[in-house]
């Protein structure tokens, strides 16, 4: 007979956590200048995590129940660009990141002096 209890992991963190999330989490608040109304978009994204276990020693039921657990939670919200809304035409209008166009075009410059410099020494055995 097992007197292993179980346990349920608090979700209080995950539900408020959601009750502050709305549509001014993801697009923010419009800005109007003249006829032109802008709303700014962003990604946003959660994870989270949950683990707990809790042991008793089956051969002897005095000892206390042991065990532990944890959680964690990690969020962000990353600006993705504007909607742009004219009388004319509703568009929208993607942010550029600087940041990872640098990284990508230091990775494509590296890939390209490796196959370069492979090339050239394949030519050079064959010589």
């Amino acid at each position: 007979m097992s007197l292993i209890t179980k346990t349920t992991p608090s979700l209080k963190p995950i539900e408020q956590m959601l009750e502050r999330m709305d549509v001014k989490t993801v697009f923010g608040q419009p800005t109007q200048q003249d006829n032109v109304t802008i709303i700014p978009v962003a990604e946003v994204s959660f994870r989270f995590g949950y683990g707990h276990q809790f042991e008793q020693d089956e051969e002897d039921h005095e000892k206390e129940q042991s065990g532990g657990g944890g959680g964690g939670a990690d969020g962000r919200a990353t600006p993705r660009g504007y909607v742009q809304i004219t009388p004319r035409d509703v568009t929208y209008k993607e942010i550029l990141d600087p940041g990872r166009i640098a990284l990508a075009s230091l990775a494509f410059s590296a890939w390209a002096v490796y196959w370069i410099a492979r090339t050239v020494r394949a030519f050079a055995r064959k010589k």
